[in-house]
């Protein structure tokens, strides 16, 4: 063989070579080929946060009995309403006992209307304002964990069955952002830090 013929071989097999190896340790990808993936990502399912939250499961325990509380106290407003109305009716027409039970009638039935009012919205008010404090909390526990973990997005998830005998819940279901995940939820690990 000719020196040319050898050099031409040679170059033809380090080419070939060359090409293998930076075909193995190249940095793009083809578009069949599939991505790498990467665990900066996870999930929490919020609900079930705060379904378990002892915190917060302790303020809404507090809310219900304050809740029936009001509703205990209402129930006695409308029976003392209940016995002056008895009392109305039994009154002679025109006479000024009849006059002075419809007054006081007037009287019970707009304490009755304020008291409602009122107290329905200081715990709507003091039940929002938990729910904020209590998001804000686990917000931050989420992102301390992240941070933690070098997660650069949390999603909220939530884990739900399809039933159809809840139609708004199927809505939910199917509307919800995370179809599917494997290995990246981070509820239980929220819950013990905040539990």
């Amino acid at each position: 063989m000719d020196r040319n013929t050898v050099y031409a071989g040679v170059s033809v097999v380090l080419a070939a070579l060359l090409g293998f190896s930076w075909g193995q340790g190249r940095g793009g990808l083809a578009a069949d080929e599939p991505k790498p993936m990467t665990h900066d990502v996870a999930v929490v399912d919020m609900v079930k946060v705060f379904e378990k939250h002892k915190g917060f499961l302790a303020k809404s325990e507090e809310f219900r009995r304050e809740g029936k509380e009001v509703q205990d106290e209402l129930v006695r407003m409308r029976d003392a309403g209940s016995k002056l109305a008895e009392e109305l009716k039994r009154a002679k027409p025109g006479s000024s006992e009849q006059a002075r039970l419809q007054q006081e009638i007037n009287e019970k039935t707009g304490e009755f209307q304020k008291y409602q009012k009122e107290q329905m919205e200081r715990l709507q008010k003091a039940q929002n304002q938990t729910i904020k404090e209590t998001y804000e909390q686990i917000s931050a526990e989420i992102k301390r964990i992240a941070e933690d973990r070098g997660l650069k997005l949390v999603l909220r998830f939530q884990e739900e069955n399809l039933d159809s005998k809840f139609p708004q819940k199927v809505i939910e279901t199917v509307n919800r952002q995370v179809l599917y995940q494997n290995g990246l939820d981070i509820t239980e690990e929220v819950l013990q830090a905040l539990n």
